[in-house]
């Protein structure tokens, strides 16, 4: 459950997500639950058309929905996404926090490190040498810069972040707990001693506004800059190889995997558990379902699934014949049963 942080009239939550009131605006929302547990001073929403029953039967004082008309009587906030809608609203009353400034008295800065004077350093954190925190950016308990590291204004870096040597992460960027950017690329050259380790002696470019899930690495490139761009999204547990480059607007589902010297176009989104190979492109605007193995490179626009991938709806027709194969494979046996007997009889 979501409690707001103060009471809201209905008419200032429809002005916040910029929707048309129907019903009562006096009604008052302190919290934000689902429809089945939402009571008559929440507000909750209508995702589809299949939660609509749903909705009829919720006892939620507010609904968001794209359409009051299936709900008579009851006090509705019309919009053309309720999902969208729903995140304008929470982003509205559950404000992010705003950097406290200051280096609390247990971390450490080392020599040459920059913390600006609207900077937060917190407890037992440490910024490395040569590297700049600019003003406005957060580094949570137990965060750990690197040498050489830019963080720009307004970045969050949250508890046990780690930032390997030389990554650079841009404004507004949020890195959740347990991340790492910027561990070595796994790059070896077989030789007659066996594998000799390639030194990675690139680093990570994080741009603006993006988001780092829990526990997620990103290598740094081995000469270059592995990349990750402007308001792109990737999940939890997420691996994103050395040399990559991800584009802008991109989503990265939970257990997503790049290999090395991948590219990622723009506004692309890739399922969970998708694995895709090293040195591929992916073009702009590409969906991947869940645990799709991309093989080879996959054009601008395209809608893939499947292990290797295919199109979407080829991947849907191989499904539909697997299920059918223990009854083919029948059919095939009495056929070639029926061949040979016809053999024997010429």
């Amino acid at each position: 459950m979501a409690r707001l942080p103060a009471a809201a009239p209905a008419g200032v939550l429809a002005s916040a997500c910029g929707g048309r009131l129907v019903g009562d605006g006096s009604s008052v929302v302190e919290g934000v639950r689902s429809l089945e547990r939402a009571g008559p001073r929440d507000l909750s929403f209508v995702a589809d058309s299949r939660a609509e029953a749903a909705a009829g039967a919720s006892a939620a004082g507010v609904i968001l929905a794209r359409s009051a008309g299936p709900f008579p009587g009851r006090t509705v906030i019309e919009v053309p996404d309720p999902s969208a809608a729903l995140a304008a609203i929470l982003a509205s009353v559950f404000t992010r926090r705003s950097a406290r400034p200051g280096v609390h008295p247990t971390a450490i800065v080392e020599e040459g490190g920059r913390v600006a004077p609207g900077a937060e350093v917190g407890p037992y954190a440490i910024v490395g040498e040569g590297s700049d925190v600019a003003d406005g950016a957060i580094l949570e308990a137990h965060v750990v810069v690197g040498r050489r590291c830019r963080i720009a204004a307004g970045a969050w870096l949250h508890p046990h972040v780690v930032l390997y040597d030389d990554v650079v992460v841009g404004p507004r960027a949020e890195v959740h707990s347990g991340a790492v950017l910027g561990a070595d690329g796994f790059g070896y050259a077989p030789g007659a001693a066996g594998l000799r380790k390639v030194p990675q002696v690139g680093g990570v470019e994080i741009g603006s506004d993006a988001e780092i899930g829990a526990n997620t690495c990103v290598d740094r490139a081995t000469l270059e800059m592995t990349r990750v761009g402007d308001g792109t999204k990737i999940d939890d547990l997420v691996m994103i190889g050395h040399n990559c480059d991800v584009g802008r607007h991109v989503v990265l589902c939970g257990q997503t995997g790049l290999a090395g010297s991948t590219t990622v176009g723009d506004q692309t989104v890739l399922g969970g558990q998708v694995g895709v190979g090293g040195h591929l492109r992916i073009g702009k605007g590409v969906k991947a379902g869940g645990q799709t193995g991309i093989s080879s490179d996959v054009p601008d626009g395209a809608s893939i699934y499947g292990r290797p991938h295919l199109p979407y709806k080829d991947a849907l027709r191989v499904q539909v014949e697997l299920r059918r194969l223990p009854e083919t494979a029948r059919i095939v046996r009495e056929l070639a049963k029926a061949a040979r007997g016809d053999e024997v009889k010429g």
